[in-house]
């Protein structure tokens, strides 16, 4: 009797533990960096909400989402940017300082491009993903990636007539750093979005801000990370084609 008590006792743990590690693989690790998330902060709520506020009166042909990058499209020293490749597309704004992927998400999924229907979004998004300096979280590629992804899913459902033009991540730094490297691994994924959508249309215009050695030139990125004045024309330059065939589809 006091074997059999053990054998049972043996067999309904080794069913429990089973149990357990099935339950465990059944479980979906969440990914942080595809998860809506919003920002608590005045500034950020703000820009949102001037945003949905314009898309109701104003009809764009181009928006523009994505983080710092973009958003510093608004300083005043970028006018020429707006004059020569911008306002003739009635084009919008949609960049934040500071966005990550999941703010992002966020954004799209709370009103920031509904009631439009431009003919082209312009997407530039990862870097402060994987900015340790300022963020808790770095993201891998594969797991940025598919934030990215999720973006463009989002965009298709909601703007399903909209061209998505997605840029690669920007180079960062003056040397090689984990970062950049990171940056570039996720390049390498996302360019092979057009492989599953024919809507989704991918450019790496990086080298514009590589010198002779590969290391990024000051002379266009003050900081190694965003274009100053300079360098905002010759990225609207180097995808101005791009956009244009894209409008005429």
């Amino acid at each position: 009797m006091k074997y059999l008590i053990l054998i049972t006792f043996a067999f309904t743990l080794f069913i429990s533990c089973n149990s357990t590690v099935q339950n465990h693989a059944d479980k979906t690790v969440e990914n942080p960096a595809a998860k809506a998330t919003l920002k608590d902060n005045s500034w950020w709520k703000d820009r949102h909400e001037n945003i949905v506020k314009t898309n109701k009166t104003k009809n764009p042909q181009l928006i523009l989402i994505g983080n710092s990058i973009l958003n510093m499209l608004d300083n005043s020293d970028r006018k020429p940017v707006w004059e020569k490749y911008l306002n003739k597309y009635n084009a919008v704004n949609m960049g934040f300082s500071g966005d990550r992927t999941e703010n992002v998400i966020w954004r799209l999924e709370n009103g920031e491009i509904d009631g439009i229907n431009p003919k082209v979004a312009l997407l530039l998004i990862g870097t402060n993903n994987t900015d340790g300096n300022h963020y808790l979280e770095i993201t891998q590629p594969k797991e940025l990636a598919e934030a990215t992804w999720k973006i463009c899913k989002i965009i298709r459902e909601k703007l399903p007539e909209t061209e998505i033009l997605l840029l690669g991540i920007f180079p960062y730094g003056y040397k090689p750093n984990h970062r950049d490297n990171i940056n570039k691994a996720t390049n390498k994924i996302t360019s092979k979005f057009p492989e599953k959508d024919s809507h989704i249309h991918y450019r790496d215009i990086g080298t514009i801000f590589i010198d002779a050695n590969g290391k990024v030139k000051k002379s266009l990125m003050s900081d190694f990370l965003h274009p100053n004045a300079e360098g905002h024309l010759l990225m609207f330059q180097a995808i101005e084609n791009d956009i244009s065939d894209l409008m005429n589809r």
